[in-house]
């Protein structure tokens, strides 16, 4: 399994439907794929945004790997590569967690990944997403 960083990959489908169940306050609604994307798509637009995508690519392997490759074990035939398209907060918090496509080891590892802290962002509500490409 490999994580590939954000910097110039996007999938002609990512553009299509999922399910983004998250862990969010009750007045909260769940952001739409597309609008994450897009926002992510700003942010790599941005100096700022581009340095700390590599940061974050970096540090994702170093240290978020493990949730995933835990799910791995437990995720049966369903070991498609998917999106990770996480929100932080100012703090590197991740508060909303999207998956594209939702698959079963996503869908594991979202809950691990809400609970761990990533590299603080440049602003708060800040998205940024992690290709998983799974190796068989």
């Amino acid at each position: 399994m490999k994580a590939r960083k954000r910097v110039g990959i996007l999938a002609a489908s990512f553009f299509g439907f999922a399910i983004a169940t998250t862990m969010l306050a009750a007045e909260d609604k769940p952001t739409s794929l597309s609008d994450a994307n897009a926002a992510v798509e700003a942010n790599l637009r941005t100096p700022g945004g581009k340095k700390f995508d590599e940061q974050m690519g970096t540090e994702f392997v170093q240290k978020h790997l493990a949730s995933l490759r835990q799910c791995k074990q437990t995720s049966g035939n369903d070991l498609r590569s998917f999106w990770i398209l996480l929100q932080l907060n100012q703090e590197g918090t991740a508060k909303e967690v999207l998956l594209y496509p939702e698959t079963k080891l996503g869908t594991c590892a979202r809950g691990s990944l809400l609970r761990e802290t990533f590299l603080p962002p440049p602003h708060a509500a800040y998205w940024v997403s992690v290709y998983m490409q799974i190796s068989h």
